[in-house]
């Protein structure tokens, strides 16, 4: 069980696209709560150096053995449906994914826009003291990851994908530690390849912070350049091999 404040999920959390695959119980969620859970005794708490020590060895363990259970290889990556569930974008992610223990502690939905317009993201937060910048408050950069990761959600559930080329974000005033917070974010243009997203965090209904960004669509094979470039360039099994089989030929 989550040490971790977490809001129940709310009605429309299932409304649109029913629920969610990744779910909290699930067994790679459960182990990343687990690491989130020492992550913040770790930073919020004075703990006794004989006992961090103890329990560093007892980690070490843990990722010994789960080390020598995996199966060789990296694991697969799995490609965002844009039909699923906002919370199945990217469950490995590092901004939201519940399976990866970097990731931030956000949930998402998606709702129908107004009037029946393009489909919009919602979320919750609430970020614990291993989120803290300014006192008491969400660190800054954190804030702009947030929106990185639901404007790209956005964009996803719109059926307009892109890369960040641009992100402005404004500040409008602290957002709070240990504080039920809301998300959302919507496309606002598509311009050929361009697409345009806004996105907002609030603090019982008032905005603490928003953003606009500016994205590229990117056709898959010239994505599946950059990546096999990037695999090539590095002696890290950063590629599964699905993904290899993707890759574009030499010729």
């Amino acid at each position: 069980m989550s040490r971790r404040p977490r809001n129940p999920l709310p009605d429309g959390f299932v409304e649109r696209q029913g629920p969610a695959n990744w779910t909290v119980e699930h067994p790679r969620a459960v182990a990343a709560d687990a690491v989130r859970d020492a992550i913040d005794v770790l930073v919020s708490k004075d703990v006794p150096d004989a006992v961090l020590l103890e329990e560093a060895a007892v980690i070490d363990a843990s990722t010994q053995r789960m080390i020598d259970a995996a199966a060789p290889g990296k694991r697969v990556r799995m490609s965002p449906d844009y039909d699923a569930h906002p919370q199945d974008f990217f469950p490995n992610g590092p901004t939201a994914g519940w399976a990866n223990p970097l990731a931030l502690p956000i949930t998402l939905w998606g709702i129908d826009g107004s009037d029946g317009g393009v489909p919009e993201i919602r979320g919750e937060a609430t970020f614990s003291l291993a989120y803290e910048g300014p006192p008491t408050c969400v660190h800054g950069g954190v804030i702009s990851l947030i929106f990185d990761e639901i404007l790209g959600n956005a964009n996803i559930i719109a059926q307009a994908p892109g890369m960040t080329v641009e992100l402005k974000v404004t500040y409008c005033k602290p957002t709070p530690l240990m504080t039920p917070l809301t998300l959302e974010a919507k496309v606002t243009s598509v311009d050929g390849r361009k697409i345009r997203s806004w996105a907002a965090i609030r603090n019982n209904g008032e905005i603490t912070a928003e953003a606009e960004g500016l994205f590229i669509a990117v056709d898959p094979e010239q994505m599946m350049k950059f990546a096999k470039t990037h695999a090539e360039n590095t002696e890290h099994d950063v590629a599964d091999a699905e993904m290899r089989q993707m890759f574009p030929s030499d010729d």
